[in-house]
């Protein structure tokens, strides 16, 4: 490194060091002095070293691209170290890193979640008190109701139902922001994931007048998962078919597995509608969050932007991947691929 870089990197007001694969500092800036101090060596060692086959957070950077970027504790405070470039030669290789404070940043984001979930929380209780005399009232057979207070309280019960799925997306979200979106392993019956998943949209389905079928052979295999969050995953994509499937209109869910030989590899689930599609402009766009198509859904309200985001989260953290294929004016097919992990 030249003097010139040298003595430009010093007067930066944020620490950066060049550190070897094996943790050794070859340089570090003045900044990065100051805050770190002598005990920057040991924790350098503690994310190199490899742990049940896992390798340590500072191998990363050796392995992944320029663009790679991960948050680490360090003393109590949080920073966001990214990798500014490679230096080094084959021998030894080495890495040049920044080191970003993100504490009150993270702080901030931890308290803002915790405020969306608290809020959250204290909704779904009177809702589901509200759904539930909704219910009750209109599942009794003998109740004589004019038919304008039917249909009113057949849309109140549809409003309803559209807010509880607005508040669990933003209680979903808000665990996923602050790194509380946890998957926990158990043995998961795919196919009655998927028939929970139709069961409980059955009957909205037929009152839209929309066929809401659920397709799949008899020996898909169990994988490693959560029960749960693939149910839910699997109800978002639904959900967001009926938004746009027209009456008459057709929506399968169904189950097929990808093998190697004889060796099942993986499962791919579909949820395909004959809706109005998704124009290609925006189908890279649609995984985002608070990202939504410009089409308007014909069931009437909008959205919180979150559902299909929140999906390619739940898959990702099953090790699998989502892809979607869709023709406008004739209909969208969500495709969610899943590794098949067996338990040990």
């Amino acid at each position: 490194m030249t003097t010139f870089a040298v003595s430009l990197l010093d007067h930066l007001q944020m620490p950066i060091a060049v550190v070897t694969e094996s943790a050794a500092i070859e340089y570090r800036n003045k900044m990065f002095g100051e805050t770190f101090g002598s005990d920057a060596q040991s924790w350098l060692k503690e994310g190199a070293r490899a742990v049940a086959g896992e390798r340590g957070w500072l191998q990363g950077f050796f392995l992944a691209g320029d663009e790679h970027t991960i948050d680490v504790e360090i003393e109590g405070r949080v920073y966001r170290i990214d990798k500014i470039m490679s230096v080094g030669d084959h021998d030894t290789p080495a890495v040049a890193l920044s080191f970003e404070d993100v504490t009150q940043q993270r702080e901030a984001e931890q308290a803002k979640s915790d405020f969306t979930s608290m809020v959250v929380h204290d909704l779904r209780g009177p809702l589901s008190g509200i759904q539930g005399t909704l219910e009750f009232v209109l599942s009794q057979e003998g109740t004589k109701l004019d038919s304008l207070y039917t249909d009113l309280l057949n849309e109140a019960q549809r409003e309803s139902e559209r807010m509880m799925n607005l508040i669990n997306e933003l209680l979903d979200f808000s665990k996923i922001e602050s790194g509380n979106f946890v998957v926990e392993p158990e043995p998961v019956r795919v196919a009655g994931v998927l028939k929970r998943a139709v069961r409980s949209l059955q009957s909205v389905a037929s009152r839209d007048e929309i066929f809401l079928l659920n397709a799949h052979g008899r020996d898909v295999p169990q994988i490693i998962g959560s029960v749960e969050k693939l149910t839910q995953a699997i109800i978002n994509l639904i959900s967001n078919s009926l938004k746009f499937t027209p009456k008459k209109g057709l929506i399968s869910v169904a189950a097929q597995i990808v093998r190697n030989g004889e060796v099942a590899e993986a499962i791919v689930i579909t949820v395909t509608d004959s809706g109005m599609g998704i124009k290609s402009e925006e189908i890279e766009q649609i995984w985002n969050k608070y990202k939504q198509t410009k089409n308007k859904s014909l069931r009437g309200g909008g959205g919180t932007g979150l559902g299909l985001y929140i999906v390619k989260q739940i898959i990702e953290a099953h090790g699998g991947e989502v892809t979607v294929a869709s023709v406008e004016g004739v209909g969208t097919s969500m495709v969610l691929r899943l590794p098949v992990k067996r338990a040990a």
